[in-house]
C-alpha cells in the first residue's frame, strides 16, 4: 500500500506526462487540473490538521503539567470513590507514590469512620447537576502508616461533577485544612481559660459587640442579673443572655422608671449614655457608682466601661469600634466605711468646734457682756423717765423714749447675732457641698474670734489677693479650719509674751504642681491660704506630730484641731502643710481647689 506522499507523487507524475505528451483533451485536461486543485487542498488541509494537531498535544502537555505541579492537590474518583487520577501535589499530601495510587480505593487512607461519610460525599457530587454546589468535606488521614512530615491530618474535598470516558465522576480539590484546625483547637482552648478566668473574677464582667449587643457574660454577672430585685441597669435574667441589646435593655428601664424612681431612671439613662460614648469612642473610659435593691439589703457597685478593640484595627473603619468590657465590683463595704468614717469625723469635727468655743469662753463673756450691759443701761434709762417721781419731767408720749429704745434694740440684736454665729459654728450638721466666695468667708471669721484677739492684745491683718474667687465646699467646715489656724496663732503669741503681737492672713491664686489627694490635677488652679504668726516658731524636728491626735503642748488645748483642720482640707481635695516663717513664728498654709471666679 503506497503512503499519501507517495500516492500525491506518482499522481503529479502522471498530470506532467499527459500534459507533455499533448494526448489529453480538454474534458482530461479539467479533470487533471480538478484532480490537481483538490490535491492542493487536500494538502492544505493536512497540515491544518497536523498544527492542530500540535496546539491539542502542547495543550493537553501544558494543562497536564499544570494539573501535576500545581500547588494544591486534585484527584478524580468514580462513583464508588477510587482513584482515577491524581496529581502530585495530592499523593505528596497522602504521602504515597503517585502510580501505585492509580485505581487505589480513596477511603483506605482515611481514619476508622470516614468512608461513609466519603462515599456519601461522592454520591452527591455525581449526582448533581452540573454547576450545581455541594457542601465540602472535612476528612480526617489515617496516621498508622509512617508520612513525610510535615504532613496533613486533616483534608478539606471542594468537589464538583465532571463527565469522563466512563460516566460522571467527582472531581476534587484537597486543602490541608491541619494547621487550621490546630487554630481552631487553639482558639477554643484559649476561649475555654478566658471564660475559666473571667468566671473565677469575683467583679461581673459582660463583652459587648460594637452595636452594644452581650457577646459574653461571666458566671458571677449571670448569677448577678439572677438576683435583684429591682434589676439595676441593663440587668434582668433575659438580659444577661448572649444577643441581648445592652444599651436597649438600660434605655427601656430608665423609660419603665421615670414615674415610680425618677433618680434611678436618670441614672440608669446616663449609664446608658456613657456605655454608647465608649463603644462610638467618643469617649475613653466611663465609670459610675449606683445603688441598687437585692434581697439581702441595698448594695453600691462601681461600673467601669472600656473600649475592647479587635488586633489589627484600623482607625476610620466601617465600624466606629470593636466593642467594649464592662466590670461592675460590689464597693458596699467600701461605702458603708466611707459613710461611717464621714460620720466619725463629722463627729470629731464637732468636737473640735466645741473645744474651740470652750477656748474662747472667756472672751465670749466678755463680748456678750458689752451689749447686754449697754442694753440694760437704755433700758433702765427709758425706765427712770418713765418712773420719774416729778410728773412734770415724765414724757407726755412715747417719742422721747425712741432714741434709749432703738439703742437697746440695736445691743440687743449685736449680742443676739453673736449668739447666731456661734450656733451656726456649734451646729452639728450633714456636710453640704456649695459654692463659698472666699473673702467674706474669713471676714466672718474674723468677725467670730476678732474680739478674742483684741482681748489678748494681737493685731489680725487680712491682705486679700483672692477677690471674686469661689471654693466648692461645707462653709461651716472651712470656717472651722480658720478659727482653728488664727486662734492657734493667737494663743502662741499670747503664751509666749512677743513684743510683736500680729496674725497676718494672705490669699492668691495659684496652680497645684502634682496631684492633690486624687481630686486636683498637676496643673489645675488653686487658693492658697496663708495664716503666718510673730509667735516662737516652730519645733521643725517634731513637725510630723503636729497633726497628731492629742499632742498638744498647751494646757488648754485638747491636740484636736490641726489634725481635724488636716482631715478637712484633704476631703475638699487640697492640702494643709506647716513651714517656719521668714523671720521667726510659724506659717500654716492650705491649698484648696478654684470652683469658680467672680466673673464665671
Amino acid at each position: 500500500m503506497l503512503s499519501k506522499p507517495e500516492l500525491a507523487r506518482r499522481l503529479d507524475q502522471l498530470i506532467s506526462k499527459l500534459l507533455d505528451s499533448g494526448r489529453a483533451n480538454d474534458a482530461t485536461r479539467d479533470l487533471l487540473l480538478e484532480l490537481q486543485t483538490h490535491q492542493v487542498e487536500l494538502e492544505l488541509q493536512g497540515r491544518e490538521l497536523a498544527e492542530a494537531r500540535h496546539i491539542l498535544e502542547v495543550s493537553r502537555d501544558h494543562y497536564a503539567r499544570l494539573f501535576d505541579l500545581a500547588p494544591v492537590g486534585f484527584a478524580v474518583f468514580d462513583r464508588r470513590g477510587r482513584i482515577r487520577e491524581i496529581n502530585l501535589t495530592a499523593a505528596q499530601m497522602l504521602g504515597r507514590d503517585r502510580l501505585r495510587l492509580s485505581n487505589t480505593p480513596f477511603p483506605v487512607l482515611l481514619a476508622g469512620g470516614e468512608m461513609r461519610r466519603f462515599l456519601d460525599h461522592v454520591s452527591a457530587v455525581v449526582a448533581s447537576a452540573d454547576g450545581a454546589k455541594v457542601q465540602p468535606l472535612e476528612v480526617d488521614l489515617e496516621s498508622r502508616r509512617p508520612r513525610p512530615e510535615p504532613a496533613p491530618q486533616a483534608l478539606r474535598l471542594v468537589s464538583s461533577r465532571r463527565h469522563g470516558d466512563q460516566g460522571p465522576e467527582c472531581f476534587s480539590a484537597l486543602v490541608d485544612i491541619t494547621a487550621e484546625r490546630r487554630l481552631k483547637r487553639s482558639k477554643r482552648a484559649t476561649e475555654h481559660r478566658a471564660h475559666a478566668i473571667l468566671d473565677a473574677l469575683p467583679a461581673e464582667v459582660i463583652v459587648l459587640d460594637a452595636k452594644g449587643r452581650i457577646v459574653l457574660a461571666n458566671a458571677v454577672w449571670k448569677r448577678f442579673a439572677d438576683c435583684p430585685e429591682r434589676s439595676p441597669p441593663g440587668t434582668s435574667a433575659r438580659q444577661a443572655d448572649v444577643g441581648c441589646d445592652f444599651l436597649a435593655a438600660c434605655r427601656n428601664q430608665a423609660s419603665r422608671s421615670e414615674a415610680e424612681r425618677p433618680a434611678f431612671g436618670a441614672e440608669t439613662a446616663a449609664i446608658a449614655d456613657g456605655v454608647a460614648g465608649v463603644l462610638a469612642r467618643r469617649r475613653q473610659r466611663f465609670v459610675a457608682e449606683y445603688a441598687c435593691e437585692r434581697r439581702d439589703g441595698e448594695h453600691w457597685l462601681a461600673l467601669t466601661a472600656a473600649p475592647l478593640d479587635a488586633e489589627g484595627a484600623e482607625a476610620g473603619g466601617e465600624e466606629t469600634g470593636q466593642g467594649a468590657v464592662i466590670v461592675q465590683i460590689d464597693v458596699t463595704d467600701r461605702k458603708r466605711a466611707e459613710q461611717h468614717t464621714q460620720l466619725a469625723r463629722e463627729a470629731a469635727a464637732h468636737a473640735a468646734r466645741v473645744n474651740a468655743v470652750g477656748v474662747l469662753a472667756t472672751s465670749l463673756v466678755h463680748e456678750l457682756a458689752q451689749p447686754l450691759n449697754a442694753a440694760s443701761f437704755f433700758g433702765r434709762a427709758a425706765l427712770e423717765q418713765l418712773q420719774g417721781s416729778d410728773a412734770k419731767q415724765r414724757p407726755a408720749d412715747g417719742t422721747s423714749l425712741e432714741p434709749m429704745i432703738a439703742k437697746a434694740d440695736a445691743q440687743l440684736e449685736r449680742a443676739g447675732a453673736i449668739v447666731e454665729r456661734l450656733r451656726d459654728f456649734l451646729r452639728h450638721k450633714e456636710i453640704r457641698m456649695q459654692p463659698v466666695e472666699l473673702d467674706p468667708l474669713i471676714e466672718r471669721t474674723l468677725e467670730l474670734i476678732g474680739w478674742f484677739a483684741s482681748q489678748r492684745q494681737v493685731e489680725l491683718r487680712f491682705n486679700s489677693g483672692s477677690a471674686g474667687l469661689w471654693l466648692l465646699g461645707d462653709l461651716v467646715q472651712l470656717e472651722q479650719v480658720m478659727v482653728n489656724l488664727i486662734c492657734n496663732a493667737v494663743q502662741a503669741i499670747d503664751e509666749a509674751e512677743m513684743p510683736v503681737r500680729r496674725v497676718t492672713i494672705a490669699t492668691g491664686s495659684c496652680t497645684s504642681e502634682v496631684s492633690l489627694m486624687g481630686q486636683a490635677d498637676a496643673g489645675s488652679p488653686m487658693i492658697q491660704v496663708t495664716v503666718s504668726d510673730t509667735g516662737p516658731g516652730l519645733d521643725m524636728e517634731n513637725e510630723n506630730a503636729l497633726f497628731d491626735l492629742f499632742s498638744s503642748r498647751r494646757s488648754a488645748g485638747l491636740g484636736m484641731g490641726l489634725p481635724i483642720s488636716r482631715d478637712i482640707v484633704e476631703g475638699h481635695g487640697g492640702k494643709l502643710w506647716a513651714d517656719r516663717g521668714a523671720s521667726n513664728g510659724a506659717m500654716f498654709h492650705f491649698m484648696l481647689p478654684l470652683a469658680m471666679t467672680g466673673g464665671d
